[in-house]
């Protein structure tokens, strides 16, 4: 809790070597490796805790989370399948299911299974903005826009970080309303840490709009 990880490791794998079969211990180790960057080794621990509890869907996404992120997307797909197998009503095993299916590139289909998704938890905010997201890729950004709208109100006086803000500057820009993406940008720049390129659209959108003051002044 207090971000302690390497503190946190030491007590965990003091944990597993003194309870093997205890499979929160495994599950929290799993999540404090990957965050130390030990992906290899969370994704041994997970699946260690999954074969101890072949039914637990929360770890089965959990899990499959992390191997999608490391590219293994058969073994992400199969996850993800398991979980709703086992829980067709899990929200996160189908959010699962469509991010697998994005990173095929099958936009349409994670598009269905986002939706699905949000029938169930219509407020998950990291599945809104992966349905805003497809929309874009399937050259709707009206409807990226829309989605991103629902997306926004969840935010408080801080309003929306980066990443979101970003996406709606794309979405604005591919409607041709280039003032209204170099704002987006400007406060997803301004914000922090924005996503990769989006300093460089803001500057190249940011010198297109800028008059030119070369040309002389007419009286």
């Amino acid at each position: 809790d207090r971000q302690d990880l390497s503190r946190a490791e030491t007590l965990l794998a003091t944990a597993v070597k003194n309870c093997p079969a205890d499979v929160d211990s495994r599950r929290h180790y799993a999540e404090v490796l990957w965050k130390r960057g030990e992906k290899l080794q969370a994704v041994a621990q997970i699946k260690e805790a999954l074969r101890l509890s072949p039914g637990d869907v929360p770890l089965s996404v959990a899990a499959g989370a992390m191997v999608l992120e490391l590219g293994l997307l058969d073994d992400a797909d199969t996850l993800a399948g398991s979980a709703i197998t086992l829980s067709p009503r899990s929200a996160d095993a189908w959010h699962l299911h469509g991010q697998v299916a994005l990173a095929r590139g099958r936009p349409e289909e994670a598009l269905a299974d986002f939706q699905r998704s949000l029938s169930l938890d219509p407020d998950d905010k990291q599945v809104l903005l992966d349905t805003a997201e497809v929309y874009r890729r399937l050259n709707r950004p009206r409807r990226a826009l829309s989605t991103l709208a629902v997306l926004e109100e969840q935010y408080g006086v801080e309003g929306p970080p980066a990443n979101v803000l970003a996406l709606e500057g794309l979405a604005q820009e591919a409607l041709g309303r280039s003032e209204d993406a170099i704002e987006c940008y400007r406060r997803a720049v301004a914000k922090g840490n924005p996503p990769q390129g989006i300093a460089e659209r803001l500057a190249a959108l940011s010198s297109s709009r800028a008059p030119d003051e070369a040309s002389p002044i007419v009286r």
